[in-house]
């Protein structure tokens, strides 16, 4: 059964361009429910611990200078202290920065997703969050490619599959969906150091650096969450 648009919970962490662009009104236009909207990164936080929604929306500004919003660096360390308080929400960004090792982070500091801000509209987002709350993760098409470019996927690399044992294919979806290795330890009843074990030989199979990475991989090669995630 879908999802009625009303039922998706959205809190939003509003910066100048969300502000500018009336993305609150969009998202609610868009029949999203919209439970909170913030400027305050600590009552963000304090927000998903009290009225959690299944997405929370950060508008993140490049450097962060001019004092106006959530700056690069903020928004890093508000998506670790999310993560580090084992909030369960998915995290998505909206920025402008392009850098592939901000987005990256982000991605390791627990995002879901990340949308370049230009040319963005509400519905898109709506769409973003839809997606988010399906289990998908969102990767700017920019990552990819830089991550393509760089790693090609061939069909030799694709192969790598067969050579993947169950359970390693099992680890790869967590992964893929973003969740961490005590997560992935309680949904697959193993130990958290097994968990460690089939995610190093992963990153040797897959010729993955880092877990940002080896998500992409996983990505390239049709791998999706589980449904449970």
């Amino acid at each position: 059964m879908a999802t009625n648009q009303t039922d998706v919970r959205v809190g939003l962490l509003e910066g100048p361009w969300a502000a500018w662009q009336g993305l609150a009104d969009g998202l609610k236009g868009e029949g999203l429910n919209l439970l909170w909207v913030t400027r305050d990164a600590r009552t963000l936080l304090d927000g998903i611990g009290t009225d959690p929604p299944q997405v929370a929306i950060l508008d993140v500004e490049p450097g962060g200078d001019s004092g106006m919003g959530c700056s690069s660096m903020e928004g890093l360390n508000l998506l670790r202290e999310a993560r580090k308080r084992r909030l369960e929400v998915r995290m998505l960004v909206l920025s402008s920065a392009n850098a592939q090792d901000f987005i990256s982070q982000c991605f390791d500091e627990g995002a879901s997703g990340y949308l370049f801000r230009q040319s963005l509209t509400s519905n898109a987002v709506c769409t973003a969050v839809n997606a988010l709350v399906r289990g998908e993760r969102l990767f700017p098409v920019q990552l990819l490619r830089n991550d393509f470019e760089h790693s090609p996927v061939t069909t030799a690399t694709a192969s790598v599959l067969l050579t993947l044992t169950q359970r390693e294919r099992e680890v790869l979806a967590y992964v893929a969906g973003g969740a961490d290795n005590l997560k992935i330890a309680a949904h697959l009843q193993i130990a958290e150091r097994t968990v460690k074990s089939h995610v190093t030989q992963l990153y040797r199979k897959l010729g993955a650096e880092n877990r940002t990475q080896l998500a992409l991989r996983a990505c390239h090669l049709g791998v999706r969450p589980p449904p449970d995630l």
